[in-house]
């Protein structure tokens, strides 16, 4: 009699263990939920939709021909940054988000081609410090102006074809016209600038 109820007594414990590890029906709903909503596709952005409006291309042009007013800026705008001087340049240190050069080639490619990204790095002024990239400010920027009014967009196969009309002052150089070259990318479905082609800003492509 001892026996029987003991095994009755473990019987009813191992049914009360599995009962309190086992998911409650609230849980196996959230999973279910959240099964679901990674087997969604991704939902496109502005930036995959590039070419239905002309403001957008124009607003995408001004953002990628700024990405190296934008390091240089948080090397200005790092207080806690040091200071390095070297043949007469001053290096300052740059912000976590662009302290190495594959962050600060990974900014530039959310606008640039790969290539185009790595060659308007190594156009900049830069020195490793302790594994961390110190930059110096250059003396010369090329400023585009680029609007509506100055920018024609073709769109060909899904590529966009842009030209840009007067985009520098007259007296700095002859030749202000700038074309670019627009592609999806395969892996992130993103626009980005395969070829840029014109005389002014092209030193910091060389």
């Amino acid at each position: 009699m001892f026996k029987w109820k003991k095994w009755i007594f473990l019987l009813t414990l191992a049914l009360l263990v599995t009962g309190c590890n086992s998911p409650s029906n609230e849980e196996k709903a959230k999973e279910k939920e959240k099964a679901k909503a990674q087997s969604k596709p991704p939902k496109q952005t502005a930036l995959q939709k590039l070419g239905d409006n002309k403001m957008e291309v124009v607003l995408f042009l001004n953002r990628a021909e700024h990405v190296l007013e934008e390091v240089y800026y948080s090397a200005l705008e790092n207080a806690k940054g040091k200071t390095v001087h070297e043949d007469s340049l001053t290096y300052r240190e740059l912000p976590k988000r662009f302290d190495s050069k594959d962050k600060i080639v990974g900014y530039f490619s959310r606008f640039w081609s790969k290539p185009l990204a790595e060659a308007l790095y190594d156009n900049m002024s830069t020195k490793l410090v302790k594994d961390n990239v110190y930059v110096s400010l250059p003396n010369m920027d090329y400023p585009a102006m680029i609007s509506v009014r100055n920018t024609n967009v073709q769109k060909q196969n899904g590529d966009l074809n842009v030209t840009v009309e007067n985009a520098a002052d007259a007296s700095v150089v002859a030749d202000r016209t700038i074309r670019y070259h627009l592609v999806r990318d395969k892996k992130t479905k993103r626009y980005e600038i395969k070829s840029r082609n014109g005389t002014y800003g092209s030193e910091n492509f060389q």
